[in-house]
């Protein structure tokens, strides 16, 4: 039986990892589309399309792009607001629909509008970014050769060889390091703590916060509905987590999501700032859940196990005793730690503090480290 050249190629891309895949692609002087798919965390299925031209990277993108679309979504990513007057311009000169990728971008590039240093750009970090998602995984890869998008960069039609994507994503995984092990994964999910968007008072984070940060869409999830490298967003996670402000749940081997296995502590207080100062103090070692009221903390407990609580004496409504006596009479509660936060310093006031059934009484301003020691007699 005779196999050809195609034929043959496709079965050995198919057996190989996906880097391995893409250097037999490089090795044969493969041109056409690339669809890669694969199953990541929470059973989510990922795909996209990469590009090559004679074994060449070119471009990579979730489908595959007419030259109209592929004009577009450069402008939007050069935040270009003259696009459709370029597309005009370009349309009179070169048939969109059945002209070359390359005879396109040079016909753009001859206004001035951009430069080819642009376009390369453009298209390395979108190659860079989307094989940076899909290397941890196990991909299908099948073969598109039917597909082909003739694109090059400056006169010379340069393109990216698949040895060199591979040192710049290995220069990509020094700058990730620095911010292990806060974010391990793409697939990681930051998630806000409870009360603290009250507490923000830098609009730009708090519109962020509010609009993306919802507890289900990934790292990768979000910098890719932004348009943005997830190494520009990956500091702001990262000191956000360093902030208190937000949590960082992890992908498991078994592609499940979990959060971290720290000990949780509710702190009940009224005050904001002593709240942002809690969450700063504690949040690298314990997850955080704020509650500003006594009645809001029993919800909190009827819903989520707590393994400490930090209680502050006066509040509105019901204070920090009757809460404690109140929380003691539940059998579930009767031995869950309670440390209580207050400005209240006198003997009488810790009496009270003891007969409600707290077990330690600590005065405000606290000393984090004299706070941290106690929480660490008790979880």
């Amino acid at each position: 039986m005779v196999v050809n050249k195609a034929e043959n190629m496709a079965a050995v891309v198919r057996e190989n990892s996906l880097s391995k895949s893409l250097l037999e692609l490089q090795k044969g002087g493969y041109t056409g589309a690339v669809k890669l798919s694969c199953t990541c965390a929470r059973d989510r299925s990922l795909q996209y399309f990469c590009f090559l031209q004679d074994g060449s990277l070119t471009f990579a993108n979730p489908y595959i792009p007419s030259n109209k679309d592929f004009i577009n979504i450069l402008g939007k990513s050069l935040k270009l607001g003259y696009i459709d007057s370029l597309l005009d311009f370009v349309s009179r000169r070169v048939d969109l629909g059945t002209g070359s990728t390359y005879e396109v971008l040079h016909t753009i590039v001859s206004t001035k509008a951009i430069t080819w240093e642009d376009v390369e750009k453009f298209c390395l970090q979108r190659v860079l970014i989307i094989l940076e998602r899909l290397l941890p995984h196990q991909c299908v890869v099948d073969l598109h050769e039917n597909v082909k998008i003739d694109l090059g960069f400056g006169e010379d039609q340069h393109r990216f060889s698949c040895t060199e994507v591979f040192q710049q994503l290995a220069q990509r995984q020094k700058k990730w390091r620095q911010y292990a092990p806060v974010i391990r994964s793409l697939e990681d999910i930051p998630v806000v703590h409870n009360g603290v968007l009250q507490t923000i008072t830098h609009k730009a984070t708090l519109v962020h916060l509010e609009k993306w940060v919802n507890g289900e869409r990934t790292i990768a999830d979000i910098a890719e509905a932004l348009e943005q490298d997830p190494l520009v967003l990956a500091p702001l996670y990262y000191h956000w987590v360093q902030e208190g402000l937000i949590e960082i749940h992890h992908i498991s081997n078994t592609n499940e999501t979990k959060t971290k296995t720290v000990p949780v502590i509710l702190s009940v207080d009224d005050s904001p700032i002593v709240q942002s100062m809690l969450r700063k103090t504690l949040s690298s070692d314990y997850e955080v859940i704020c509650a500003g009221s006594a009645m809001e903390a029993l919800g909190v407990l009827n819903r989520t196990h707590v393994d400490l609580i930090l209680l502050d004496v006066t509040m509105p409504e019901i204070d920090g005793f009757e809460f404690c006596r109140t929380i003691r009479k539940i059998s579930k509660f009767k031995d869950t730690p309670v440390i209580m936060l207050t400005a209240k310093d006198g003997l009488i006031d810790r009496a009270k503090g003891h007969l409600a059934g707290t077990n330690r009484y600590l005065t405000k301003p606290v000393n984090p480290d004299e706070l941290l020691e106690a929480i660490r007699e008790y979880v």
